[in-house]
């Protein structure tokens, strides 16, 4: 089984951040693959760039950055930045966020294909020391930045039109509220992209799975449901579960949140689909899920610990022993 990653969820609550960092130091020591950063309320790229000066040989990176609130000049810099005192550690993720999540800043998500395209394709000409203003820099006298080391640029996206995309012009694709079959229609359109830009071979997909290692299944069970329905909320997810085989859960979570009950949303989440989507139960039951995705095509998992009875600390340490590497 390919070592997997993990994926935290940050806040700027008085000592998230301090426990975000004691989790990185954990995951290096338990051999994880990487350890990346969620963007709410917070940078994810300046904590990915802290995180780095706290680890030695882990990859860090971001999962994802929104790309509406910076421009992709200024977040290539920043990649470049975060190389330049951790060399070649750095994964960058980008994304368009979910339309709630940007209202909040004031954004309209207008064409949001066309505009991850146009920042990919500016971001990637920045890391390959080619984009104008470079030139432009060397022209006024100033020092060039170049990208020391590969930076593998990923995109999170379950959007047919946005994975086309990132077929085209990723190194990488991170999926999420998937299951095992599900990532069938991700590698399909990844593949149409790939083929439009004549490359030999589709982008590798890294998919977040969510994670709740507890014996007790009624414990899991409550926190994945509670997990799958924040999400399944979210009109993108919503439709991506329902092409999935989720259809009825899907209709059932989106009625009930729009009331604002999500005890109602989380009620909606089948057994099945809570199963399917997510790792949840022992270790070898979760280690067994990971190994499907891995069996479905998965170049190797991120898992995306839970809460358990609403103890987050606990659900990131129950996640952290149980893939620990031997």
């Amino acid at each position: 089984m390919p070592t997997p990653g993990l994926v935290l969820y940050n806040s700027l609550a008085p000592g998230a951040v301090e426990n975000i960092v004691t989790y990185a130091r954990m995951a290096e020591e338990r051999g994880f693959r990487n350890v990346l950063v969620s963007e709410a309320g917070s940078d994810a790229l300046a904590l990915a760039q802290h995180l780095a000066s706290v680890t030695s040989r882990i990859q860090v990176g971001t999962c994802i950055t929104n790309i509406y609130l910076r421009p992709a000049i200024l977040a290539a810099l920043h990649a470049i930045t975060i190389d330049r005192f951790a060399p070649g550690r750095l994964l960058l993720g980008l994304g368009t966020s979910s339309e709630a999540l940007n209202a909040l800043y004031g954004i309209t998500m207008a064409r949001p294909a066309a505009t991850l395209r146009h920042y990919l394709t500016a971001l990637q000409s920045v890391l390959r020391g080619e984009h104008p203003t470079l030139s432009r820099m060397q022209t006024m006298g100033m020092a060039v930045p170049r990208a020391a080391h590969t930076i593998p640029v990923y995109v999170g996206s379950a959007s047919p039109q946005c994975l086309a995309v990132t077929g085209e012009l990723a190194d990488g694709c991170f999926t999420s509220q998937c299951a095992p079959h599900g990532l069938r229609e991700i590698m399909e359109h990844l593949r149409t992209g790939a083929q439009r830009a004549g490359r030999s071979s589709a982008v590798p997909v890294a998919p977040l799975v969510h994670c709740c290692v507890c014996p007790d299944r009624g414990v899991a069970l409550r926190a994945v449901r509670r997990t799958l329905a924040s999400y399944a909320q979210r009109p993108l997810y919503n439709r991506f579960l329902a092409r999935q085989g989720f259809a009825n859960e899907a209709q059932a979570i989106a009625a009930a949140a729009a009331k604002g009950d999500m005890a109602a949303a989380a009620a909606a989440v089948s057994e099945t689909m809570a199963e399917q989507v997510a790792a949840m139960g022992t270790a070898q039951e979760c280690h067994k899920k990971v190994e499907e995705f891995e069996k479905a095509g998965a170049a190797y998992v991120i898992l995306f610990p839970m809460a358990i009875d609403g103890d987050y600390d606990r659900g990131v340490r129950a996640v952290l022993d149980a893939f620990a590497s031997a």
